[in-house]
């Protein structure tokens, strides 16, 4: 029979151990979709479809991806979306402001991963290539931010944190606000995942498991 404090130590043990490989960790970018799908789980995806390419949205929008949910917003500016397409039924999100900056929060618990297609569009909603963008992802460790440069319709990001993520935000140019002229950031398929522990984390977890079968052992009968 485990004693109560045997057990209680083993866990504690087991606990360390795991917490001690997820503190290493930090925001791993992912530069195409599906090395970026094969190290998550339970992937939904918001399309923007069902925004109508009439007129602007006001912001901020209640959205949902997949089983997930979280709030865009835009500014500061304007806070309207310029919900687009290029030229099809595809529709993208950009902002009606092309200074502005569109930020994704408020996500529901358990997201820890999330990527993207981001790119440049112009006036109309058109691709254009933009020199710079600018795409940040923040967890309770800090901020990520890579530099996309020329992005084009294809050009995907990918971030996944030990933890669960606060915020994304896309900008033209370098800083919030610098912008380029003529260039509105635009996003697409925004998808929303959970993290898969790496290799090196399940091992730790069943470290803790034999940590567990050994006290059980030392017992006596």
């Amino acid at each position: 029979m485990i004693s109560s404090n045997n057990l209680r130590s083993a866990l504690a043990v087991a606990t360390l151990l795991a917490l001690t490989g997820a503190a290493q960790a930090a925001i791993t970018v992912y530069t195409t979709q599906a090395s970026f799908l094969a190290a998550v789980g339970s992937a939904g995806t918001d399309t923007f479809d069902d925004l109508s390419v009439a007129g602007t949205s006001d912001g901020p929008l209640a959205r949902t991806a997949g089983s997930h949910s979280y709030s865009a917003s835009v500014g500061t500016i304007s806070t309207s979306f310029f919900p687009a397409s290029n030229g099809g039924t595809d529709v993208y999100l950009a902002p009606n402001n092309g200074f502005d900056t569109i930020r994704a929060s408020g996500f529901s618990a358990g997201v820890s991963a999330l990527g993207g297609f981001f790119f440049g569009t112009d006036l109309n909603g058109l691709l254009t290539h933009a020199t710079r963008l600018t795409v940040s992802a923040t967890d309770a460790s800090g901020t990520t931010t890579v530099a996309l440069l020329s992005p084009g319709l294809a050009t995907f990001r990918g971030f996944v944190s030990s933890g669960g993520l606060t915020s994304l935000t896309l900008w033209a140019g370098v800083a919030e606000g610098s912008g380029e002229a003529g260039v509105f950031p635009a996003l697409n398929n925004l998808t929303l995942a959970v993290a898969v522990p790496e290799p090196q984390t399940w091992a730790l977890m069943l470290g803790g498991l034999a940590l567990l079968g050994w006290a059980a052992r030392r017992q006596p009968g």
